[in-house]
């Protein structure tokens, strides 16, 4: 019976510790949390450009957890080595392309930021595969799922590096929507001359 119990005690404190632990930005050891903004998102994708989809600006923010810390040496700097990409659909869709996962190869001071310019979110390569292939003119152009021209999509973007000091960080979780349709194949106009 006191072994029921002392199990019983011992599940209850673990789930209050489970339950208690809702701070996002302590979820990895490091004594920075970054934010992401991404500001003049490319919007509309033409699916007949056969490029990478990019994203104009990201721009990264470093902040210390402790407010009342200061980094004089530069060991919470942050290396920030790649970052992941996934989509979900908002049209009622479910077929996305696979998570796509690109190198950074930036530095971002602790406590302050950086900016990256057209840093990509989709290869090119992506656009002439499921789903997106469906919205081509010879494949029907129109979703098999939705029935309509164009897909829509949310992305999810997330960056993954180390400070100097060694910890490992994970940036806050970004979002923004790509909408995809076919609006003519790149160089047609100049070929049809």
């Amino acid at each position: 019976m006191k072994t029921k119990i002392l199990i019983g005690v011992v599940l209850a404190g673990a789930l209050a510790l489970a339950s208690g632990c809702t701070n996002k930005e302590g979820q990895t050891e490091a004594s920075v949390f970054i934010t992401v903004s991404m500001d003049l998102q490319p919007g509309f994708i033409n699916v007949g450009v056969p490029a990478p989809v990019q994203i104009q600006t990201i721009t990264l923010n470093s902040a210390l957890k402790n407010p009342d810390a200061n980094d004089p040496q530069g060991f919470a700097n942050t290396q920030i080595n790649s970052y992941t990409v996934t989509f979900t659909r908002t049209d009622g869709g479910t077929l996305v392309p696979p998570p796509q996962t690109f190198g950074a190869g930036v530095l971002l001071p602790s406590g302050g930021q950086a900016t990256l310019t057209n840093f990509p979110v989709l290869y090119a390569s992506a656009l002439q595969q499921s789903p997106f292939d469906q919205l081509l003119p010879f494949n029907g152009g129109i979703d098999r799922e939705t029935g309509k021209d164009e897909i829509d999509t949310k992305f999810n973007i997330t960056f993954f590096g180390n400070t100097v000091s060694g910890q490992r960080v994970q940036s806050q979780t970004a979002s923004g929507i790509l909408i995809f349709n076919f609006a003519g194949f790149a160089g047609s106009a100049q070929a049809a001359r």
